[in-house]
Formats: C-alpha cells, structure tokens, sequence
C-alpha cells in the first residue's frame, strides 16, 4: 500500500496510529499489530471501520484528507465518501446541512462510524466572505420568512436547551435533528423580505446546529459532532454573526481537547478569539479565553495557562448578563463554568492543589438541579483529582454524588466518567477498602443499566 510507505511508518508505527484513531471512538483495537498491516499492505481487506480508522491515521500522518477509497477499498454504496473529507465550502449549507441531518436520522450506524478529523479542523476563515457571499446568491424559495418564524426557531431552541442542560446530549438528540431537516432547513431555503431577517434565520440556525452537534459530543459521537460543528460555523458566517462563529469554535477546541489534541485545540480556541474581535460580549470572550487556557495547559505551557485564566476572569467581571446573546445564558456560562474549565486546565497541567479549589468552587456556586448534566462531570473531576492526590474516602464521597446527581441523564460523557472510576479503582490493585468495593459495584451497576 502506497501510502503507508509515503507516511514513511514502520508497520508497527501504522499500527500503533490505527489504535489511536480507534480509541477515539470508544473502539478496543488492541489485537491490532504490525502482523495486521503487513495483511493490508498484502491485499487483505480490513473491516469497514477499521479501513476509516486507516485513512484517518493516514490523513493525519499526511496532512491532508485521504478516504478509504484512495486506498482502494471499495465504500459498498456507503454516503461516507461524501461525508468524510468535510469539504462542503463549494456547497450551499442548507444542502449540506440537509444532507448531513438526514444522514444521522435515517443510517442508524452513520453516528457510530462517522470519524473525528483532524483535517476537517483547518477551516477555511480566510475565506468565508466569499463563501457567504455564495450562499446569499443561492437564496430564493418559495417559503416567505419572517420574524415569527425566526421567533419559533429561537423558542424551539430554548426548549432543546434547557432540557439537554438537564438531562444531557442523548436526550431528544434526534428531536432536534429532525426540527433541522424539516422546519429549519426549509426555512433557510425561503424568501426574505430584508437581508436582516435571512441574517437572524441563518443565526437562529446556526445555534439549533451548534446544539446538534453538541449534543452529538456529549454522547460521544465525535465524528458526526464535528459535522454538525462545520455547518454550524458555515451559517453562523453566512448570518455575519461572528461571535457565535467563535461559540462553536471554542466548541470544536473543547472537543479537541477532550480527544487529547491539544495543539489543535489551542488554535481553534485562539481562532474563536480572532474571529470574533470587537463583535463578542465580554461573557463570550471570558468563554473563548478559558478554552486558551486549556490548549495552554494541553501543550504544557504553564505561564499562559495561568495568564488565561487570569484574562477569561477580568473578562467575565465585566459581563452584564443581561446584555449577553442568548447561547452564552442558555449554555449558563458564569464564574460556576469559568472554574469548572480552570479547574480542568490546572489538572492537565498536574497542579492538583489549584484544581481542586477551582472544581470546589465551580460545585459551591452551581445550580445542581437546572445544570444536572455538568454538576455530574464536575464533580467526577474533582474525585479524579483527589483520588491522584491519594485521598481515596472523599474521592469515593464524590463519586458517589457524581452518580446520585446523574440519575436520568443521558451523556456519553457521564457514562465515560463512571468508566473511570472502575479504571481508577482496578489501578489500586485487589485489596480495596469496603468503602471501595461498594463504589466499585454500584458504577458496575450503572454501567449495566445505562
């Protein structure tokens, strides 16, 4: 195969990236060794999904989008080589965003084999003047759009909001999904009677899209959340709302930084900022300088992590919640989320100390009950940390509200954060206190039912 030489690997070292890309997506590739690419190298052909783990290790390797078709394998009718490369900019993003909703609503498996790529992340913001600039010459339905359907759009968005905020991404996921395929994306394909009501619709969008696609992360589809990202970027620019651009780019950093890519995750958050200069509230810009912080303390630069956190804190002091758009107060960003994220940044760069006091502080000042879904993952954080520091018994004490707290939600990341908690406890060895033993069969338990 040409170019596993081209990316100039032993068959080790493919090997080794394959498993990569597949743990990403939850996938236990471990039997995958140099024995299984010398096979592929022969002719043999690997499962489907492992042939996109391939051509994603490959892409990345390369720096640019290599589908499994570039390597000879047939796609078997598959919408994947559409899908795949992310390269839509030439289209007009209600198609693709049709195309990418109707996808994850009628292929089941589509959500559950769509990749992560680290290709898709070099959007193209040098250009999207030029890009929204086609989008506007591609209006003209047959649909007339006005303001009170831009205000139905935004009263279905607070409803999603609020109910995901609670009950986390898994819950009516496809609800939403289907809202955009059908009311929303004939909309954007309507008639306007003013440039400022396709702007508000194109916002409006953009926002329902952002929840999509984060809704798809908090359920650990990562692939399809970075689809429903890019399309929401797109309509975001097509709206000229550069400040809800930056919103999903910190997005798409968090969700870089959560799959351990850090320098990646760092220039999309530094992106959000640019992108969004002189048009963000001073929340939003709190918001996008705290995602800094964690591409700092990713890339294990502890000067700037700190100098970020500092910066995302004066931000936010100068924030009145009143004037700030509607995602930053539904999202419900305040000091609770800025320490929540502080805290996560301190971690990564190992000053446990300072993590916990800023996990405690994200804990004392959060609305339980309104923010079910992150007082759950918060409070997982702040156990992890401790059980680091060796202070198992209040570890133990958290965790176990960690899983009080998220009776009900539906989250990939909640389940993922009781997953560690059975990894953290085997780490101890078998001779573990009864306190121990007990967490460790309740997070079977929920593990079992979830």
């Amino acid at each position: 195969m040409a170019a596993v030489k081209e990316c100039q690997w032993s068959y080790d070292a493919c090997a080794a990236a394959v498993r990569a890309v597949a743990r990403e997506h939850n996938d236990d590739l471990s039997s995958c060794d140099r024995s299984h690419v010398g096979h592929w190298v022969g002719g043999v052909r690997p499962s489907a999904q492992t042939q996109r783990y391939l051509a994603e290790a490959i892409s990345r390797r390369l720096g640019y989008v290599v589908h499994p078709t570039d390597l000879g394998f047939s796609t078997g009718g598959s919408l994947e080589p559409d899908l795949g490369g992310l390269d839509w900019w030439k289209h007009d993003p209600a198609t693709d965003l049709l195309t990418v909703g109707r996808a994850d609503l009628e292929r089941r498996a589509f959500g559950l084999t769509a990749l992560y790529s680290l290709a898709a992340l070099a959007v193209p913001l040098d250009s999207w003047q030029e890009i929204a600039e086609r989008g506007r010459r591609a209006q003209g339905g047959d649909v007339a759009v006005g303001r009170s359907e831009i205000a139905a759009v935004r009263d279905m968005l607070a409803v999603f909001g609020k109910a995901d905020e609670r009950f986390g991404g898994g819950h009516a996921r496809l609800a939403v999904v289907q809202y955009l395929t059908s009311d929303v994306a004939g909309y954007l394909r309507g008639s306007f009677s003013s440039d400022a009501d396709r702007r508000a619709m194109f916002s409006a969008a953009a926002e329902m899209t952002y929840l999509a696609g984060w809704k798809a992360f908090d359920s650990s589809l990562h692939g399809l959340a970075q689809r429903y990202y890019v399309q929401s970027l797109r309509l975001a620019n097509e709206a000229d709302d550069r400040a809800l651009a930056g919103f999903t780019l910190r997005a798409m950093a968090h969700q870089a930084v959560d799959l351990g890519h850090g320098q990646e995750a760092l220039e999309l958050a530094s992106s959000s900022l640019e992108w969004s200069k002189g048009r963000a509230t001073p929340a939003a810009t709190a918001l996008f300088t705290i995602l800094t912080a964690r591409g700092h303390a990713a890339t294990s630069d502890s000067a700037r992590t700190s100098s970020a956190i500092s910066a995302a804190e004066t931000h936010l002091s100068n924030a009145s919640p009143e004037d700030e758009p509607m995602w930053i107060r539904t999202s419900g960003f305040t000091e609770t989320s800025l320490a929540s994220q502080a805290g996560q940044a301190l971690r990564d760069l190992g000053d446990l100390p300072g993590a916990e006091r800023q996990l405690r502080r994200s804990i004392a000042t959060r609305n339980a009950e309104t923010y079910r879904r992150i007082h759950t993952l918060t409070l997982a954080n702040l156990a992890d940390v401790q059980c680091t520091q060796g202070r198992l018994s209040e570890a133990a004490e958290n965790w176990n509200h960690a899983m009080d707290a998220m009776a009900g939600v539906k989250s990939g990341r909640a389940h993922s954060a009781v997953t560690n908690i059975r990894t953290r406890l085997s780490s101890l060895g078998p001779r573990l206190p009864t306190f121990a033993k007990r967490l460790d069969q309740r997070a079977a338990d929920c593990l079992r039912t979830a």
